[in-house]
């Protein structure tokens, strides 16, 4: 067999079309389950949702995929959602295979600013909070997956009406709807995340991003917004100044935007601290992202950085500290130009 074969296909109460599929191709050959959910219904999935599970074939998959329906056809598969996919992994494992999981869950919004990811077979995998907006820009926790059915027990006997309507072994749908309830019980923060995982003993991980606004102004005779921007995110594992042009439309020209910056992982921020912070004879406390904003920001009041210079020149202005305080350094670039 080669290509894609579908085994069984049922409408959900939910609404949701389920699909069991198999596929054999690629070179070298690979064997791949999905169990899939799609179109629109009630609950946490959404219109692609999936699991599925990979294994690389060293002799002739027929066997396996009549192993794998054989399980459909007996109703070996009908279980809750990822259940039909840890089944069939389950047996390409005891096949001697290695398997490789994949899923796509997503994300639960839990009001206008916080979002719930949950990733199963994530790198490694992990339940993330996120709380969006606002001075404090970007912020999350990120809890161990392995605790889902810990925390998920404790909210359903916080909570007992939320988990109602979920189905018997859907874990996804009654951690999620357990949070769901606890965010709008005052849960929708991140202090509020960390005292429920702190009190149940779920090991957590608290993350940010924020973004500085350094210099902002308009280029008249270009018709040109420049801008300089400080990001400072242990999300996204980066520390990154940019210098952004943001050209209007015109006649001939319907505008365009550059943007150059000088990037560091994030872990480079005490090296840069201390070379800045030294180098400018400011002691500044509180936390280290707003520390370094401030050393941007006295950069720019000195005239050490700003408006005034040739494209690029801040951004190498800045790789040259970067150099100096002995953290590595790439730049990046990003052009846009507007086809309207």
């Amino acid at each position: 067999m080669s290509g894609e074969r579908v085994l069984h296909t049922s409408a959900m109460p939910t609404g949701h079309r389920r699909s069991v599929v198999v596929t054999v191709g690629g070179e070298p050959a690979r064997l791949t389950f999905a169990e899939k959910y799609t179109g629109d219904g009630i609950g946490w999935m959404g219109r692609f949702t999936s699991f599925r599970v990979e294994a690389r074939l060293d002799g002739d998959p027929e066997p396996l995929v009549a192993a794998v329906a054989d399980l459909a056809e007996r109703g070996k598969l009908d279980l809750p959602p990822m259940g039909a996919r840890e089944r069939v992994a389950d047996l390409l494992a005891a096949a001697g295979l290695l398997v490789r999981r994949a899923s796509t869950v997503p994300w639960a919004h839990l009001t206008r600013s916080v979002t719930l990811a949950v990733e199963p077979d994530g790198r490694p995998p992990a339940i993330t909070f996120s709380q969006h907006g606002g001075q404090e820009g970007r912020r999350q926790v990120v809890m161990e997956y392995d605790a889902l059915d810990r925390i998920a027990e404790h909210l359903s006997g916080r909570y007992p009406q939320s988990s109602v309507d979920i189905a018997a072994g859907d874990r996804i749908g009654r951690f999620l709807a357990g949070f769901t309830a606890f965010a709008g019980d005052g849960g929708a923060s991140v202090e509020a995340v960390s005292g429920l995982c702190a009190g149940l003993g779920v090991e957590t991980q608290e993350r940010f991003e924020r973004r500085y606004p350094l210099l902002h102004t308009r280029r008249e005779n270009t018709d040109c917004l420049f801008s300089l921007t400080l990001l400072v995110s242990s999300i996204e594992n980066k520390i990154s100044f940019t210098e952004f042009y943001d050209y209007g439309a015109r006649p001939g020209d319907a505008g365009r935007e550059y943007v150059y910056s000088a990037v560091t992982p994030y872990d480079s921020l005490e090296a840069l601290l201390a070379h800045l912070e030294g180098s400018l004879g400011l002691a500044h406390d509180g936390l280290g992202a707003d520390r370094l904003a401030a050393c941007f920001r006295e950069l720019v009041a000195r005239g050490a950085l700003g408006d005034g210079r040739g494209i690029e020149a801040n951004r190498d202005i800045v790789a040259g500290w970067f150099v100096e305080a002995g953290v590595p350094y790439k730049p990046d670039v990003w052009v846009w130009f507007n086809s309207d």
